[in-house]
């Protein structure tokens, strides 16, 4: 197993995910560190940053029988147990998620669903439950539903991001200066990054909607029609 002492001590501390409102490191940094790996080792950074992040697939889009069986086989190249699980669980709840969508839209049952790990075939046995039977096994899942149901897609994908931070964290922590501690700290490095872009999104839509809202009061209204009769 190599150790990467210097690499690992070279990163800077990433804040709860709660409070990062700002990057330690850009990427451009963080790129220039990662080159002390080995050229074995950041392939497996690369492939494990590919499956975790994906950029083209929506948490809450149903991914196809071809899209599930290219994960199995990408992830069968990921040599870490630890960090092949932590992907897994990853997959694992985008499928759940992705169960709860599709049964809400309405369009197809069951056997039309395909998913990822192994809650898939739970899901299709246990269609028409609430949390196809998971209650026990997976609570959190219980606080997600309302959020989708209630269209809140933004601070549903900022609850599960806590989530996974934790469990990144936990794995980060559990091994000292080996590729488990980077590849844990880029992925968490990733979950902040597009947090942070998530509240940007968020507050210009905000920003948005008040100004829309500000402008068609008739007090407002008034004085902007005075303003431009003076200026006539």
């Amino acid at each position: 197993m190599t150790h990467y002492y210097t690499l690992v001590t070279a990163l800077p501390n990433l804040p709860p995910l709660a409070e990062c409102k700002q990057l330690p490191i850009s990427r451009i940094a963080l790129n220039k560190r990662l080159t002390l790996l080995s050229d074995a080792d950041l392939l497996q950074l690369e492939l494990a940053e590919k499956l975790y992040h994906q950029s083209e697939v929506s948490l809450e889009n149903l991914p196809d029988k071809p899209l599930v069986l290219d994960w199995q086989r990408q992830l069968e190249k990921i040599t870490s147990p630890s960090i092949r699980e932590c992907i897994s669980n990853r997959l694992e709840w985008q499928t759940l998620l992705a169960a709860l969508r599709y049964r809400q839209n309405g369009s197809s049952g069951p056997e039309d669903f395909q998913g990822f790990g192994r809650w898939t075939q739970r899901i299709r046995r246990n269609w028409h439950d609430p949390l196809f039977g998971l209650d026990a096994a997976l609570p959190f899942l219980g606080k997600l539903q309302p959020l989708l149901n209630k269209g809140h897609s933004g601070e549903l994908e900022y609850q599960l991001n806590q989530l996974l931070w934790k469990d990144l964290l936990f794995v980060e922590r559990s091994f000292q200066f080996t590729l488990e501690t980077v590849i844990c700290f880029v992925l968490r490095w990733g979950l902040a990054e597009k947090q942070i872009k998530s509240d940007a999104k968020l507050a210009l839509a905000t920003f948005k909607r008040m100004s829309e809202q500000l402008l068609g009061t008739p007090a407002i209204t008034q004085h902007l029609e005075s303003a431009f009769e003076e200026l006539s």
